[in-house]
């Protein structure tokens, strides 16, 4: 099964990228008064009631359609709050686990890695469903479903967005925007970025741009290159179940004890621009994730 096993909307996703990946979550909230934990009764309430306008929707064109709730509904934003971006913690996290991109391969039982997305993987009955119908029949159930989908979406959140389900789309429009005006326009980041690539060329390491939130991903980027490098070879040469390529742990570890070394240079000399630029990049990708829903899992 592959490592990655659900779309995450960049926006979103760009937050574990940019800090390093391996985030180390805060100390979880004390409850509230009266042994409350959430202000929410449930937190997936508004992800049932979509769910529950999919089906009756669905049920008026013809279609059977069972409502869906992964557990992981809205956990992309608790996780986003929970995100540590001092520099102890950066510390620590990039001497175990450099930016995240080969770790998980190197030590798949550990959270996030392989074998713990594979126990928490709830397959969506729908594709059951659709399975036993004609392909005729299964492009017009997925055209309705699309369809049903927006429907739902847009009554609950106030957006549009095509049957293609174009989220994701819009959201990385929005961040690209804010960041252009509220990172990339900052003098102050632009300077702690222009200091920050000046010591990473001084340790030999290319530099794409000084823009703030490329530098953010300058170092990481390369292993990200490395890692879909050697995915496409093995891809290459195919699997025995046809599942996607994943890396064995001795293939991962050289790689891993490169990615460290990397990362920790990086975090030497991007000190000053990590502790302004995370926290402020971590409250703007909250802000458009909450904003598409997010925090009440409509986004899947």
């Amino acid at each position: 099964m592959s490592r990655v096993l659900t779309v995450m909307p960049a926006a979103a996703l760009a937050l574990a990228v940019l800090t390093g990946c391996g985030t180390e979550a805060a100390p979880s909230a004390a409850p509230t008064a009266a042994g409350k934990t959430s202000a929410t009764a449930d937190p997936h309430g508004k992800r049932r009631q979509m769910e529950t306008m999919r089906a009756d929707c669905m049920k008026r064109k013809g279609f059977k359609y069972q409502p869906y709730v992964p557990s992981g509904s809205g956990r992309m934003d608790r996780d986003l709050r929970e995100i540590r971006t001092d520099y102890a913690t950066l510390l620590k996290q990039r001497e175990e686990r450099g930016f995240g991109v080969f770790y998980p391969y190197v030590h798949p039982d550990q959270p996030g890695g392989p074998e713990e997305a594979a126990k928490k993987y709830q397959r969506n009955p729908n594709l059951d469903l659709a399975g036993k119908l004609s392909d005729t029949q299964s492009r017009a159930r997925e055209a309705t479903d699309k369809a049903c989908y927006a429907a739902a979406y847009k009554k609950l959140t106030g957006k549009t967005v095509t049957p293609g389900n174009d989220t994701s789309r819009q959201m990385n429009k929005m961040y690209d925007q804010a960041a252009n005006r509220e990172l990339d326009g900052d003098p102050r980041l632009v300077e702690l970025a222009a200091a920050y690539g000046d010591c990473l060329k001084g340790k030999g390491y290319p530099v794409i741009s000084l823009r703030p939130t490329t530098m953010s991903r300058n170092t990481r980027s390369r292993f990200d290159a490395e890692l879909e490098e050697a995915l496409s070879v093995r891809r290459g040469q195919g699997t025995e179940d046809g599942a996607d390529p994943e890396l064995t742990p001795d293939e991962a570890k050289p790689y891993l004890a490169k990615e460290i070394k990397a990362s920790l240079d990086d975090l030497e000399c991007g000190k000053g621009f990590y502790t302004e630029f995370l926290p402020r990049n971590t409250e703007l990708g909250m802000r458009i994730f909450r904003e598409f829903g997010g925090e009440d899992g409509l986004l899947s």
